[in-house]
């Protein structure tokens, strides 16, 4: 398997900073600062990070554009502050270097004629014997002369990846005199050696950028980029436009629900019903028009789509608001809290964001956006489909190898007791999995951890017996079981995943599949590897999720059941259900599929732990549930026959 190298010099570790929301490519450092509530930041842990971006639509008319076709244009003057060669290039390839082999030509609208190209990772190779030589380069463009307009954005499109500070810029600069320049950050925020966009061979990113105070009723502009401090990897950038933007223009930059109120807060795809807690919701706005807007407001509507059981939904359930008490003047950002939503059925769900505002906004659909979410009978998960390329160990420098662990932050909510019985894991349909040797592990988050490893705490929940991959299971949720089952506090943090205990000798690096739309609203430390007894912080959401069972027991004996398994899981019909009770108790044992329709009863009298044999083969292959019950004790299942 290909690795996603990093740099390994020393000033990577010491250096580079993390930042929020996106993908990495590279393990990060120990974190030397105390973790609390209060200071939840880790200072220089190594960052590898995409930021999700909001595209909009064109405005208006194009005042101006610039494709880079076959040459640097006429006027445009490639310049370096350092006195060596080390300028932008004409290129219609890759950028090339010894850390960069990996990257791609940037994928433009007019790629095919050529784009601009800052290539520091070339200009660094063979990697220098003393301190490499940081980027002091520029790209800048003759006089523009564009008509009068009282709202103008800038738009390019670019491809980057840069190394190794913070600090390091990569901005784009406009002037009205070709003396006196703004400054605006082209990196937006993020920190150092992630690849934009990710993987490289994705869509340019566009970025646009609302200039009015600087160009409103200008008629001549200049336009350069810098780079200045990077030492590795590379910047393409390629059309070049300038645009009639809009009057009033509010825009919805980022959004989210919180699944929680906790320091680290992972966004869920799926919830169980007995541990959601009341979601609250998060937007963040910005005026990108040119005139101040009034009545600015924040509108949350929660929509069911369907029933668990693939039913049409109720629509919409709830309707939150959040009004911000001044007006917004342009170009201010806002971060504006909605809440609380308590849902009460099982269901497929949307939150539809949406911004408000008294003006008529001139590009409604930067205003808008949703996040959908599972109201589920037991499973807890942060990863949804589609699935593109895997997740695990072996995707890192060193990585792969027997001894390797995974972990990912999930929430438990208010449900007592709430047991974990089993964790299910995406098997990606690739060979390279063929053959390891897994385990289930499930650790306690510690969050007032004093270092990075120091969030993984005490071991909870695992198994004396390994899992082999074969095959049968590519393309396949599979289910492993914890022996025992793990008994989980309530409104309380673990980290579930994986260790490979076997299969590196014959080549065989265990994975799961990846599920790379969720990894954008993961905050920081809440995906983990453990490579080579160093654990490090990642980007990759993994497809492993937690099976929880929740329920309350019929009388203060405890007259309850302490665990349920069902496997195998998936199956071809045949399974076999475990059992336990603390005392001789009498169960019903139902089956349903997908519409709710029952195709199995039976009874059961259980005491301690018992196995029963179940035939299902003669049923179709799909998703059923399979249910105990003995009053208000009650436990259900989801089984897939396949």
């Amino acid at each position: 398997m290909k690795k996603n190298y990093t740099l390994t010099i020393v000033f990577i570790l010491t250096t580079s900073l993390g930042f929020s929301q996106g993908i990495t490519d590279g393990l990060k450092s120990e974190a030397k600062a105390k973790i609390t509530k209060d200071n939840p930041i880790i200072t220089n842990p190594v960052s590898f990070i995409q930021k999700k971006q909001t595209k909009l639509k064109a405005l208006g008319d194009t005042l101006y554009r610039e494709t880079f076709a076959n040459q640097i244009p006429s006027g445009w003057v490639a310049a370096n502050n350092t006195g060596n060669s080390n300028n932008w290039v004409w290129s219609n390839s890759a950028p090339g270097g010894q850390y960069s082999t990996l990257a791609s030509a940037i994928n433009s609208t007019t790629a095919s004629n050529g784009f601009m190209l800052m290539p520091a990772d070339l200009y660094n190779t063979p990697f220098p014997s003393g301190t490499p030589i940081g980027m002091d380069a520029t790209i800048s463009s003759p006089a523009i002369t564009i008509p009068a307009s009282a709202s103008v954005v800038l738009q390019w499109e670019q491809s980057y990846r840069y190394c190794c500070l913070a600090s390091d810029e990569l901005v784009v600069e406009i002037s009205t005199n070709n003396q006196t320049w703004t400054s605006y950050d082209a990196k937006m925020g993020r920190g150092a050696s992630v690849s934009v966009p990710s993987p490289t061979s994705n869509p340019a990113e566009i970025v646009r950028l609302t200039v009015s105070s600087q160009l409103a009723n200008q008629t001549t502009v200049y336009i350069r980029f810098r780079m200045t401090g990077a030492t590795h990897y590379y910047w393409m950038i390629d059309d070049v436009m300038l645009i009639e933007g809009a009057t009033n223009a509010m825009e919805l930059t980022d959004y989210s629900i919180n699944f929680s109120n906790l320091t680290f807060n992972p966004s869920h795809t799926i919830v169980p019903f007995t541990s959601l807690y009341p979601l609250t919701f998060t937007g963040q706005t910005f005026n990108a028009g040119s005139n101040t807007q009034t009545g600015v407001g924040l509108e949350v509507a929660i929509v069911q789509d369907s029933t668990y059981s693939g039913m049409p939904g109720a629509g919409v359930v709830d309707l939150k608001t959040t009004m911000l008490g001044s007006s917004v003047p342009s170009l201010q950002r806002d971060t504006i809290g909605v809440g609380t939503h308590n849902s009460n059925s099982f269901g497929y769900y949307r939150a539809v964001f949406n911004v408000l505002s008294t003006a008529p906004n001139q590009n409604p659909s930067a205003a808008t956006g949703s996040q959908s979410f599972i109201v589920s009978d037991s499973v807890l998960a942060k990863d949804k489909a589609p699935y593109i390329g895997v997740a695990g160990t072996g995707n890192f420098v060193g990585g792969g190898m027997d001894g390797d662990m995974w972990a990912s932050l999930m929430t438990t909510g208010p449900c007592i007791p709430n047991i974990c019985n089993s964790i299910s894991i995406l098997i990606p349909n690739t060979q390279t999995v063929v053959g390891s040797k897994i385990e289930p592990r499930l650790w306690i988050f510690d969050d007032q951890a004093s270092s990075l490893s120091g969030l993984v705490g005490n071991l909870v929940g695992s198994s004396p017996f390994f899992t082999i991959i074969d095959t049968t299971m590519l393309g396949n949720w599979v289910t492993i079981p914890l022996i025992p089952a793990a008994n989980l506090s309530p409104n309380e943090q673990y980290l579930v995943g994986w260790e490979q205990t076997g299969g590196a000798s014959v080549g065989a690096e265990f994975s799961a599949a990846r599920s790379i739309s969720t990894e954008a609203k993961q905050p920081d430390y809440t995906n983990l590897i453990n490579v080579g007894g160093t654990w490090g912080w990642v980007r990759q959401v993994a497809a492993v999720r937690m099976n929880l069972g929740c329920f309350t027991s019929i009388n203060s004996n405890s007259e309850s059941l302490s665990n349920i398994h069902v496997f195998p899981n998936p199956s071809n019909g045949e399974l076999k259900m475990n059992v336990t009770s603390s005392i001789s108790n009498k169960y019903s044992l139902s089956i349903r599929n997908v519409l709710g329709q029952v195709i199995y009863t039976d009874q059961w009298q259980v005491k301690g732990e018992q196995t029963k044999s179940i035939d299902l083969s003669s049923e179709e292959k799909g998703i059923y549930f399979i249910s105990i019950q003995n009053g208000a004790d009650r436990m259900t299942k989801k089984i897939v026959l396949k």
